[in-house]
């Protein structure tokens, strides 16, 4: 009994390691406001910030009964504050253009209904004012805006620019000729979407948590320890390719509007595959088709990948680019996960207790993945990742 309980905690203590080093502050649900800054007719700065309504209620109680559900009378009851509260963490020149809202409407989006605040600036597009970033860096550090500047045909300036609150003001360029402006034809969005694919997977323990669940018997498993790395390393390889092989196809289809699935379905899919992974580790039921599994549960993270690419709806040869670069990103972010969890783990592969190890921490990862389950079918809040 010893044994086992000792096991069980020391598999807790390296998934819940493993989790920290890889995420920061975690939840399943990234949090993301898609910025747009133009020129209107007359060369004003405008600027549209949608932003998740979820996101609001944190920050300013917008539920005011208390019955978990934001009705369009609450929202539009707080739109000064609203408007107010984003206006005073999107600053314009340290606060020299003046935001006016122009508009403000609510957008059903993927992950949940955003408000959609269109402001028109004080100032001149042309002069290039810099823009300070620092919303909801009290209530979510792993937070982003996601920025693009447009020119007058829509289209992107230069690249997706990642707004992480308290970062550094970024120049809005729209002329040739200002700071951060390309010196020709405007250019897709590209290197942007590589930190936000890293980013997206670090922040996701549900897509951590799997990529761990894959892992463990591969290193602490009896065969494992009994034939040596060189043995391990295909496998480990195969697995991680036919997971990677999966969430790509999914989110290039659901990036494309291909394909499309809601997160009200995806997120409970999601944590089944992490307990059908878990499960496999206690009781193996899988076998040889363990792989075809990792592909087939790929699929399903894919469409949890695609949420910043699916919003800011880009042109063609634009979404091209950004999709291969935010792969990238999530590709680089699962070799920063998997080195961790075997720094993590092969320390503990020659040990006498290896086997209470795997178990246990199969067992520590089934039931947290059942709580997520419960938690995103009956919409409620249990666990603060």
């Amino acid at each position: 009994m010893r044994r086992v309980l000792h096991g069980l905690a020391t598999a807790a203590a390296t998934l819940v390691a493993t989790l920290a080093l890889t995420a920061p502050a975690l939840a399943h649900q990234a949090s993301d406001a898609y910025l747009r800054a133009s020129a209107d007719k007359q060369g004003r700065l405008a600027l549209q910030v949608d932003v998740a309504l979820r996101d609001l209620d944190v920050a300013l109680d917008l539920d005011r009964n208390g019955d978990g559900h934001l009705s369009w009378g609450e929202v539009r009851k707080r739109e000064a504050d609203i408007a107010g509260h984003v206006a005073a963490h999107v600053r314009l020149d340290e606060g020299r253009c003046k935001l006016d809202l122009a508009s403000f409407s609510l957008d059903r989006k993927a992950d949940g209904t955003y408000a959609v605040l269109r402001y028109v600036g004080n100032c001149q597009a042309a002069s290039a004012p810099s823009l300070a970033y620092d919303l909801f860096r009290e209530v979510d550090p792993t937070h982003r805006g996601l920025l693009l500047v447009l020119d007058a045909q829509g289209q992107p300036i230069g690249s997706l620019q990642s707004l992480a609150p308290g970062s550094a003001p970024r120049r809005l360029a729209f002329a040739t000729g200002t700071a951060n402006a390309p010196s020709s034809a405007p250019a897709a969005p590209g290197s942007g979407f590589f930190g936000e694919g890293l980013h997206h997977i670090l922040i996701g323990a549900d897509h951590v948590l799997f990529l761990i669940c894959l892992l463990l018997p591969l290193v602490l498993g009896h065969s494992a320890r009994a034939d040596g790395w060189r043995a391990r390393v295909w496998p480990l390889v195969g697995l991680v390719t036919a997971f990677t092989l999966g969430h790509s196809i999914t989110l290039a289809l659901a990036s494309w509007r291909v394909l499309s699935m809601p997160p009200s379905v995806i997120e409970p899919l999601i944590a089944l595959t992490i307990a059908a992974t878990a499960l496999d580790n206690l009781w193996p039921f899988l076998g040889s088709r363990r792989v075809f599994a990792a592909f087939g549960f790929g699929l399903i993270h894919g469409f949890g990948f695609a949420g910043p690419l699916i919003e800011l709806q880009l042109q063609p040869l634009a979404m091209a680019s950004a999709l291969l670069q935010f792969n990238l990103g999530v590709e680089a972010g699962q070799l920063i996960v998997v080195s961790i969890a075997l720094a993590l783990l092969a320390p503990l592969r020659e040990r006498a207790g290896a086997g209470y190890v795997l178990r246990g921490g199969s067992a520590a990862a089934g039931l947290l993945a059942l709580v997520w389950l419960g938690e995103r079918l009956l919409n409620f809040k249990v666990l603060p990742i």
